[in-house]
């Protein structure tokens, strides 16, 4: 298993996710708004955002990764792009390397080594964090 649950605090539990939400446009799968469950405040929605997911590779097979090199101070969303095709996807190389970084907002360094999960474990790795986000009922 890629992915472990942790959940900070309590309030995680009230709101629903934007994609159940009718009136609120759909997200696509791989946007790091997913995590997170809505709430409705003085007629405005906001993201509940006191959920945490981490995706630990340490554990994981060497062959669920690959290893890439920074060669020079790059955001989050172009590593994305040149890992994925997409910006969207940032917030997995983040998780992924969280150890790392205290920041998302920061760039990363050049010189620095992250860990990428490959394409062919995307799909159940985003599938592995929608389980592990869905309500025990």
């Amino acid at each position: 298993m890629l992915v472990m649950k942790q959940i900070t605090h309590n309030m995680d539990a009230t709101g629903d996710f934007q994609n159940n939400i009718d009136e609120l446009d759909n997200l696509a799968p791989s946007r790091y708004e997913n995590i997170f469950r809505m709430f409705m405040k003085d007629s405005k929605y906001y993201f509940n955002i006191l959920r945490r997911v981490n995706i630990n590779l340490n554990d994981a097979a060497s062959e669920t990764y690959t290893v890439t090199k920074v060669r020079f101070e790059t955001p989050w969303t172009t590593i994305s792009y040149r890992a994925y095709g997409t910006t969207d996807l940032w917030w997995l190389i983040y998780l992924a390397n969280k150890e790392s970084f205290n920041n998302p907002v920061d760039l990363v360094p050049g010189g620095t080594t992250l860990k990428i999960i490959k394409h062919l474990y995307l799909r159940s790795v985003i599938d592995e964090i929608e389980s592990e986000l869905k309500p025990i009922v």
